[in-house]
């Protein structure tokens, strides 16, 4: 017996497979939060709305209820004020599900 999937359901594994590289917020903020802890050498970089990206990798210094501060290799610090103004990130190495070099957006519809 062959098993038929509606095209429904077909359309609704196509949509969420495409949007697999989209989180909210609060699993950003969770990651970082790990990243800090748990491993300080994996460095990240973000694309904030309206801006391009940042153009060094850096690694998690301290987060706030809000915002995050960065360091980047040469102990430059960037201040994110508010991690509902970014766009996307990326990860210089593989941790957990999230893959190296791959752009990873924030859903605004899933930030609250």
């Amino acid at each position: 017996m062959v098993k038929v999937k509606s095209l429904s359901t077909q359309l609704c594994e196509s949509v969420s497979m495409t949007k697999s590289d989209q989180i909210p917020v609060h699993e950003l903020r969770r990651l970082l939060h790990e990243l800090k802890d748990l491993r300080p050498d994996i460095c990240v970089r973000f694309r904030l709305i309206d801006e391009t990206w940042q153009t060094d990798y850096a690694r998690v210094v301290k987060l706030t209820y809000k915002g995050v501060t960065l360091a980047d290799e040469a102990n430059k610090q960037v201040f994110i004020n508010d991690l509902n103004k970014v766009m996307q990130f990326e990860l210089d190495q593989a941790f957990q599900q999230y893959s190296p070099h791959f752009h990873y957006s924030i859903d605004p519809l899933l930030a609250k």
